[in-house]
């Protein structure tokens, strides 16, 4: 469990100070969290673990889904399958940048002292789920595999947001429950 003075320690690093891990740059975290196989990048991080906890389904698993520069497929199925469109029960091709950007996230929390999975409220969404999500966007990046709603227990929302902005991965977006990342333009947003 986290202690109230460690998750202001972090927050206060986050809020005002780089939040980055000793020796890593913005471009560096940036080319880490979304760096191709082969990417002199990925030697950061060779072997590659997301801890997952899918909400609606109580699922969870950590993950190996990167080793030896090259992509695990049974662990990248595996993680497409926990962030699949549950209401429609549809699987697709998760963005393998999104799914980086979620370890380089993870990653940087674990060097903090922070063992939480990351809690997955939507993944990909189908058109007819999308239509019937309040207030989802009509061409949103769940669409396409490129987004991911999600909290970690203990850490508020604008300081994951923070976390997420750090990366320059793509969107960000903060609600009051939850933080919206995607793939898609670099922009942030509050909902």
């Amino acid at each position: 469990m986290l202690s109230r003075r460690h998750l202001l320690q972090t927050a206060a690093g986050l809020l005002f100070g780089s939040g980055l891990p000793l020796g890593m740059d913005r471009a560096g975290v940036a080319a880490g969290a979304t760096s191709p196989p082969g990417d002199p990048a990925s030697a950061s991080f060779p072997d590659r673990t997301l801890w997952l906890h899918r909400v609606q389904t109580q699922e969870e698993g950590q993950i190996l889904y990167f080793q030896d520069q090259t992509l695990v497929s049974d662990g990248y199925s595996l993680l497409c399958y926990l962030l699949r469109d549950v209401r429609a029960e549809q699987v697709t091709h998760m963005d393998v940048k999104l799914i980086h950007l979620l370890f380089g996230m993870q990653a940087w929390m674990r060097s903090c002292g922070i063992r939480q999975p990351l809690r997955i409220n939507s993944g990909y969404r189908t058109l007819d789920t999308n239509a019937n999500t309040e207030g989802a966007a009509v061409h949103s990046q769940h669409l396409s595999g490129q987004a991911v709603d999600f909290t970690v227990a203990g850490i508020p929302s604008p300081v994951l947001a923070k976390l997420a902005l750090k990366f320059n991965g793509g969107g960000v977006g903060v609600y009051p429950t939850f933080v919206h990342v995607d793939t898609g333009p670099v922009r942030m947003w509050r909902g």
